[in-house]
């Protein structure tokens, strides 16, 4: 049986493994902010740097949240490209992922994102979303 909504009272375990702690959601700017608590084991460099996917994972997560929060749990958005600039190493610690809607048509989504740790920006990316009703 398909879901008809996405539970956001219940989030994947992949959240839980890379430290979420919860989501923000503005539906009047179009933004969400997700607090993530990343672990040595998360790292390579001898524990110093958080390894790149993991950047990603949360750049992509705080991304396809807003447009899941934006549709009331009614969207599985699937992602058609991610593309990442790493701007600054990050260490194991608190990191804020901030999403932005660009664009929000009827199947297709364009998002933004900035991952920072303190005042630091680690990474930025953009994404596009194929939007699966469910």
């Amino acid at each position: 049986m398909t879901p008809t909504k996405i539970d956001l009272q219940k989030p994947p375990k992949f959240l839980e493994i890379l430290g979420s702690k919860g989501f923000q959601f503005d539906d009047e700017l179009n933004t969400s902010l997700m607090t993530f608590v990343i672990s040595k084991d998360l790292t390579h460099s001898n524990g110093t740097i958080v390894q790149g996917g993991f950047i990603t994972a949360m750049l992509d997560a705080a991304m396809a949240h807003l447009i899941i929060l934006k549709s009331n749990g009614e969207v599985n958005p699937l992602s058609l490209n991610i593309n990442v600039n790493f701007i600054a190493p990050g260490s194991p610690g608190e990191f804020v992922a901030k999403g932005e809607i660009t664009k929000m048509g009827k199947s297709i989504a364009f998002t933004s994102g900035a991952l920072y740790q303190g005042e630091t920006l680690i990474a930025t990316a953009t994404a596009t979303n194929k939007m699966i009703k469910l």
